[in-house]
Order: structure tokens, then C-alpha cells, then sequence
């Protein structure tokens, strides 16, 4: 399992919350709205990971993912 925070800028808040149901919807992904600028995000390895940023990139102009040790 692979775990990575979630950071995007606050003109960007309100599409959080899509974006973690999103996530949620697919096969070994989680994802948990932590405030209205940052969520945990779980996948079961490196593809789940690069596949998620690569959604984040597309959902977001202003984002940093940091992973979780």
C-alpha cells in the first residue's frame, strides 16, 4: 500500500470533494478529505499512485502530492 497527501491550492476547494468521491469509486483506491484543501490518498501500489496523480492533474491547476511514510 502506498499512501500520499493531497494539497491544492484554495481557489480550487470546492472540487475536493468530487474529486475524493472519485477516487472512492474505484477498485483499491481510497481516499479521505482531511479539510477543504487536503486529503489522504491510498492505492495498492505505484500505478494506483501515478494514476492518481495523473486525475489530480487533470482535476487541478494548483496541487502537491507528498507521500506518507
Amino acid at each position: 500500500m502506498k499512501a500520499t497527501k493531497l494539497t491544492i491550492g484554495f481557489r480550487e476547494w470546492s472540487k475536493l470533494a468530487d474529486f475524493v468521491e472519485t477516487i472512492n469509486h474505484e477498485d483499491e483506491m481510497m481516499a479521505y478529505q482531511i479539510d477543504n484543501t487536503t486529503a489522504l490518498l491510498v492505492a495498492v501500489g505505484e500505478c494506483g499512485i501515478a494514476w492518481i496523480d495523473s486525475q489530480a492533474a487533470t482535476w487541478f491547476e494548483d496541487y502537491c502530492m507528498t507521500p506518507v511514510k
